[in-house]
């Protein structure tokens, strides 16, 4: 699978993404999946205009996407907004070593990670089933930033 690098970010395409993480990794495309094809058809054109054109944009249901990125030649940015998403697509076989966490903003009930990253008892649920795969979990807004591993967060 071509997957260069897979990070969950409630933001999704932003200014970290754009300015730091995509020309780090040197991806052709950015692939976003998506649980609800409805919400995703009204936000596609505004998710196109904040990708720069040199970077494809590819936006499937869930199930296609993990049909498209084994079979893709491109090197994948995978991009999703929830955790949730991302076990869906590991549960439909999605084969990845490592995930991101970019931004999980404030909720209720949600002990703080990272600067931007808050987990409630759910998201610990669904990452220690993500980690239990053997799966490495981070958290970093940019490239340069340290890395904090979330297994701490998990105890």
């Amino acid at each position: 699978m071509p997957i260069i690098f897979a990070r969950v970010d409630d933001r999704l395409i932003h200014g970290q993404v754009v300015q730091a993480w995509l020309p780090e990794l040197n991806v052709d495309e950015v692939v976003i999946p998506c649980t609800k094809p409805h919400k995703c058809t009204l936000n596609q054109a505004l998710l196109r205009l904040s990708l720069p054109y040199e970077y494809a944009l590819t936006i499937l249901d869930s199930h296609a996407a993990v049909k498209y990125a084994r079979n893709s030649k491109k090197r994948i940015f995978l991009l999703m907004s929830t955790l949730e998403e991302m076990a869906d697509l590991i549960e439909d076989g999605l084969q990845i070593k490592s995930i991101n966490i970019g931004g999980m903003h404030f909720k209720e009930n949600a002990q703080k990670l990272a600067e931007n990253v808050f987990l409630d008892a759910h998201d610990k649920h669904l990452l220690k089933i993500i980690n239990g795969l053997g799966i490495r979990i981070e958290t970093r807004s940019v490239p340069n930033a340290t890395s904090i591993t979330v297994t701490e967060a998990l105890q």
